[in-house]
């Protein structure tokens, strides 16, 4: 049998009443989550998924105003779905570095279309004419004015 060490079991057991997941424990401690769920019950504590009667969440948002269930009847609690999506969404950045080689008129094999944008942006402000700029950033003169009047209408808005 696989004994665990005085420091992993304090570290599961930390983890456990902060109120961690059997499978973030997996995770972070590299134990299975059988072996977390033996921990979470030798110390008494409930699981980590909530009920319809449960006051909270496991995150404390008051889970009867939050419950919700999903296409295959889990429920979940809104705000906790809320809080994870804007967690991860994070807009790309353009690269920088691109954006001036496209400027200067040696682009990168591949723009994404918000380097691209932001490029011509740049280089109209030196009042060169669709096509030049069309030239320098290797696109078609179309783009160019679909880009110029997309960042019209932003400064309008």
């Amino acid at each position: 049998m696989n004994r665990l060490s005085a420091d992993k079991r304090q570290q599961i057991v930390a983890l456990l009443q902060a109120g961690h997941s059997d499978l973030g424990i997996q995770r972070r401690v590299g134990v299975s989550r059988a072996t977390a769920n033996r921990y979470r019950k030798q110390l008494g504590l409930p699981g980590y998924r909530t009920t319809e009667s449960s006051p909270a969440c496991r995150h404390g948002h008051p889970f009867p105003e939050n419950a919700a269930r999903d296409n295959n009847g889990w429920l979940y609690c809104r705000e906790c779905r809320r809080a994870c999506a804007r967690a991860r969404y994070q807009p790309a950045q353009p690269d920088e570095i691109a954006i001036v080689r496209a400027v200067a008129g040696d682009p990168p094999d591949r723009l994404t279309p918000r380097e691209r944008t932001a490029a011509i942006v740049r280089l109209e402000v030196r009042s060169l004419s669709a096509r030049v700029i069309a030239e320098r950033v290797h696109c078609n003169p179309r783009t160019v004015h679909r880009a110029r009047s997309e960042s019209r209408e932003v400064v309008a808005a």
